[in-house]
């Protein structure tokens, strides 16, 4: 083929990809689709979550020199959209021969696709581990002898991350990269076109957006009906008589711990017997006990001692349960605090963390409760709260 020919076709190619990075872009700073069905009807659907991630990366065409780079996700429950790049300086080799200190870039656009990241139990499961797939087009740099060579690329590959603590975590990934024309100035051997990568990554964003005046108060008591208040009241005598037991995942007993529904499950069972009421049979989850009773507007004022509080550590899926004890005190089995103890809503580090990721409040007490049939088959467990240890 005339190299004249050629060169039209690679410019035509560059072009469109161009015009697709473009829009691609445009979708990810401005537009924000409902990517994600509506798991919770009681939950609205939250903002989109983020992933800044700081990574280096090499491969064997990009010579001894790592690439130095950072990338940024937007993600819809499992799906995401990701901007990344990355450079490294130019060879001492080529110093001479370049006016420019970067000898190589790479930038990429990318659809993620992360399964278990919409699925906090799963993953709990895995130790934290979660699998995922991407790929995207993008452009790659490098400085040869005294040439600039630009390459528009196809690439995906794989990858796993893993949290280490709240929202940060470490990530590897391997990415295939080939341009979008056969070009003899591009690497021809497969294993040349591999690239891998490590690196450091924190997540924030995703939680829902909470009424101004969230954080629960007593200030405004309301008028219940006089079982519904001994109800309340004695279900924080009972509470408050497991405090120190310890935190055990899948536990329901004062003997070998408890985990958070697993302790209200105990709270609200044993209180229902002490004052002569058929015990219900609960879930034995935090997201299927947010589906009971009624729900209770987080405001100041709609929020009294009794009430069932529900928290999100990725600020969707509902995987911790406190009993709300009034004055913005919450009562409950903690992983992080190491069993069942108060917590004050907002005051501190620790606090502000459960105040924060604070989604939704339920009634039980006064509430018509049915039995459910899966609490005895339901063999999930929440995974234990990631918040900040307490400080006393």
């Amino acid at each position: 083929m005339p190299s004249k020919h050629r060169e039209i076709l690679r410019s035509e190619a560059r072009r469109r990809s161009v015009l697709v990075l473009a829009a691609l872009v445009l979708e990810f700073l401005v537009l924000s689709p409902p990517l994600v069905a509506q798991e919770d009807d009681d939950l609205p659907l939250p903002p989109p979550a983020w992933t800044l991630q700081g990574f280096a990366a090499w491969s064997d065409h990009s010579g001894s020199s790592l690439f130095g780079g950072t990338s940024l996700a937007k993600f819809w429950g499992s799906l995401g959209l990701r901007l990344g790049g990355a450079a490294r300086p130019v060879s001492a080799d080529a110093q001479q021969l370049s006016s420019s200190r970067i000898g190589a870039w790479i930038a990429d656009v990318d659809l993620v696709f992360e399964p278990l990241r919409a699925a906090p139990d799963l993953q709990a499961a895995f130790f934290g581990f979660s699998l995922y797939v991407f790929g995207g087009i993008g452009g790659y740099h490098v400085t040869r002898s005294a040439l600039d060579t630009n390459y528009a690329t196809l690439s995906y590959g794989m990858g796993v991350s893993h949290v280490l603590l709240g929202p940060f975590g470490v990530q590897g990934e391997a990415r295939y990269r080939t341009p979008f024309e056969s070009d003899a100035g591009f690497v021809s051997s497969s294993r040349q076109r591999l690239e891998f990568s490590v690196g450091l990554r924190a997540a924030f964003g995703g939680r829902r957006r909470k009424e101004a005046d969230a954080s629960p108060s007593a200030t405004a008591p309301r008028v219940v009906d006089a079982w519904g208040a001994a109800m309340a009241s004695h279900m924080l005598d009972v509470a408050e008589s497991y405090l120190n037991t310890p935190y055990r995942r899948g536990g329901t007993s004062p003997q070998s711990g408890f985990d958070a529904a697993g302790f209200v499950r105990s709270v609200i069972g044993r209180a229902q017997v002490e004052l002569g009421q058929k015990g219900a049979e609960l879930p034995r989850t935090a997201r299927d006990l947010a589906k009971m009773g009624d729900q209770v507007p987080l405001r100041i004022g709609s929020v009294r001692p009794g009430d069932l509080l529900f928290f999100a550590s990725d600020g969707r899926h509902i995987d911790h349960v406190a009993i709300y004890a009034g004055r913005d005190r919450i009562i409950h089995a903690t992983a992080s605090g190491g069993g069942v103890r108060y917590d004050i809503l907002s005051e501190g580090e620790r606090g502000r963390w459960f105040a924060e990721h604070l989604v939704s409040a339920r009634r039980l007490v006064g509430a018509r409760i049915s039995k459910t049939g899966d609490a005895g088959r339901d063999e999930r467990f929440d995974p234990p709260d990631p918040a900040p240890q307490p400080t006393h």
